[in-house]
Parts: C-alpha cells; sequence; structure tokens
C-alpha cells in the first residue's frame, strides 16, 4: 500500500468517528439527556430551556407622553421707599401676587404589558425602568397598563431631531425561575418651558338677602379656598347676571361701579388670601332684580390673565 493510499484511508476513519458522535461534537446533554436549547417550530417565539418553557412577554408604549413638572410656590414682591417731612426713610416690601414656578423633572408615560407562561404556572412580572435587571414597578396581572414617569437623566435627545428616546424592560419570571424579557423604546418630544400657573381656586354661594327692585342689594359671596396672597390693586372681578354682558365691580374701598365688592376675614391688609372673601353688593343700580345666577371671573391685571371663573351661583 502506497504512501497516498494509506493516507486516504486514515482521513476517511477520521471523518466516520466524527459523524459516529464518538468525538463529542454538538449533540451534548447536560447530563440529563435533555439539550440545553431544544430548538422549536420554525416562527415559533417559545423558548425551552432543559424543558422549561420560558415566558412569552410583549411590551409597549400607548400614546404621547406628558410633562412630568414639580411646583413650588413664589410671591412676587413689591418694595416701596417713602420719605417722611422729618427727613425720615421707610422701606416696605409687600406681596402684591404669587404663582407656583414648576419645574421639569421628568416625562410620563403609559405602557402596555402581556405575559403567559406556556407551562402554566404563575409569573412574578414587572417593569425595569433603568435596565439594571431589576424589577423596579410590580405588576399582576397578565396583561394591562401603567402609567409611570420616567426621569429627565434617563432620555437621549435623537440627533437633528426634536425627540427624544429612553428604553425600559419588561421582566417576567416563572416558578421556575426563567425570564422571558421585552425591551421597549420609548418616545418622546422635548418639552419646552417654562411652567407656570397661579393655581388659585375660588368658591361662590348666595348671600344673605333676597334680590329684589332696590339698587344695593348683596348679591354673593366669593372666597379664595386656595392660592397665595394677591394684592388688591392686581385684581379685577367681573360678574355676568344670567348670561349678560360682565360688568367690572369696585375692589374694597372703591366707587363708581354698578356693582362692589365688601371684604369679610382679614380685612386689615391690602391682599386678597386663602380664607378670605368678597361680599358682591349692587351699587346704585339693579343689577339682579330678582332671583339670578352669576358668573364671576377673577383677572391678576399685573400678569394679565385669568386666575379663577366660578359659574353658576345662585342670588336668590
Amino acid at each position: 500500500m502506497n504512501r497516498y493510499t494509506r493516507r486516504m484511508i486514515a482521513v476517511l476513519c477520521t471523518s466516520l468517528i466524527l459523524l459516529s458522535g464518538c468525538l463529542g461534537g454538538t449533540g451534548q446533554t447536560d447530563g440529563s439527556g435533555d439539550a440545553g436549547i431544544i430548538p422549536t417550530a420554525q416562527g415559533s417565539q417559545t423558548t425551552v430551556v432543559n424543558g422549561n418553557y420560558l415566558p412569552i412577554v410583549e411590551g409597549e408604549q400607548m400614546g404621547t407622553t406628558t410633562e412630568n413638572i414639580s411646583w413650588a410656590w413664589e410671591n412676587q414682591t413689591t418694595t416701596v421707599t417713602t420719605t417722611s417731612p422729618n427727613g425720615n426713610v421707610t422701606t416696605t416690601t409687600e406681596t402684591t401676587s404669587g404663582f407656583y414656578n414648576g419645574t421639569l423633572i421628568g416625562m410620563n408615560v403609559t405602557l402596555y404589558h402581556s405575559a403567559i407562561d406556556p407551562d402554566g404556572g404563575p409569573l412574578a412580572m414587572g417593569w425595569d425602568m433603568n435596565l439594571d435587571g431589576i424589577v423596579d414597578i410590580p405588576v399582576s396581572a397578565n396583561s394591562g397598563f401603567t402609567t409611570t414617569h420616567v426621569t429627565l437623566n434617563q432620555w437621549h435627545s435623537i440627533p437633528f431631531s426634536s425627540m427624544k428616546i429612553t428604553t425600559v424592560a419588561f421582566i417576567a419570571t416563572d416558578s421556575m425561575g426563567d425570564r422571558g424579557v421585552e425591551l421597549v423604546d420609548i418616545y418622546s418630544t422635548t418639552p419646552q418651558g417654562p411652567w407656570y400657573s397661579s393655581l388659585y381656586a375660588f368658591s361662590g354661594k348666595d348671600a344673605q338677602g333676597t334680590p329684589g327692585a332696590g339698587t344695593d342689594d348683596n348679591l354673593i359671596m366669593v372666597t379664595m379656598d386656595q392660592g397665595g396672597d394677591i394684592n388688591w390693586a392686581s385684581i379685577s372681578v367681573k360678574l355676568s347676571v344670567d348670561g349678560a354682558a360682565p360688568v367690572t365691580c369696585d375692589n374694597p374701598g372703591g366707587s363708581g361701579g354698578v356693582c362692589g365688592l365688601v371684604e369679610f376675614g382679614t380685612t386689615d391688609d391690602q391682599v386678597w388670601s386663602v380664607g378670605d372673601g368678597v361680599t358682591i353688593i349692587e351699587t346704585g343700580t339693579n343689577v339682579c332684580g330678582g332671583d339670578c345666577t352669576i358668573d364671576v371671573t377673577i383677572t391678576d391685571t399685573r400678569e394679565g390673565k385669568t386666575i379663577d371663573t366660578t359659574n353658576g351661583v345662585p342670588a336668590e
């Protein structure tokens, strides 16, 4: 037998040994006889590890994001300096108005999830918001919605776009400790500030007495329930009786209009504060000749914005 023939026989024998599995290969098991990962039917999302079906999970963003604002109350003040005839200088500072100043701390987002264990067992599930592999927001239902916020430092600006993106994960763990994980990309526009709001709230009710043919009847009472002190010099109060054109009432101490405001509560300062209110009265004009319904609009004239509208207050 020549050298070439011997070499070909050796190659052929080696090939037969490998194909028979005697030297190992891709058919190794974990000792139990089950393959480490068992392939499933083409197109199936089901994965089997050591005979256990992994949980199947899905997740997605629902709708658009909204701003998450942290609010802090800020007062606007005015400083007045006066000089008396004897030369004494007095400086006083008073609150003229206030508002809630907002700081953007993140974006709110609504997420949807669904999960199933093909083995039929229970699942421990939830959202991992910072991709550290730990559930931050647990859920119990196999499908449903979760509304939460994503802090500013988790968002990435998309180049050449006004959009931002971040990624969260939905994790489901079965009774065997195996996991199914779905990564969910979240998109948001870049919110624009500044944010501010007066967040005032007023309530109205019928005043004592019954409106009639007179021109000095008590009509309704309006009380500030929420908000900051606002100077009377910055307030305009208008009435609309039974849907008629609105009329402006005189502030406390004023005169000349068809209606006026008589302050109750703390009356020895120059501001309208929480708990204080006004009785709105007729001042020389029969504004409401009987039972009527009154809409009240309160405006901050310094800011040029309406801070409250209280509608449908009965005067009877």
